[in-house]
């Protein structure tokens, strides 16, 4: 069984912390995956970690048969 992906990061118009999956975050964050109409096609969530790891600085806290966790706690995040 694949674990469950969750992503924990804070949100500055809301100035609270966010706990959400990574589809539903690219869902909000279209604007981010250019190549994708989210109606149709879909980017995958190995795609949206990567690209949350590698432009956004989230790091990979837990990551096991059960829970993947990554997490960006930076106040000034902008996403």
């Amino acid at each position: 069984m694949a674990g469950k992906h969750f992503l924990i990061y804070y949100h500055r118009g809301a100035g609270t912390f966010v706990v959400t999956e990574p589809r539903p975050s690219a869902r909000e964050n279209q604007n981010l995956f250019l190549d994708y109409d989210f109606a149709e096609n879909f980017p995958t969530t190995n795609e949206i970690e990567n690209q949350l790891e590698n432009q956004f600085g989230f790091n990979r806290v837990i990551d096991n048969d059960e829970i993947i966790l990554l997490q960006n706690l930076s106040l000034n995040l902008e996403i």
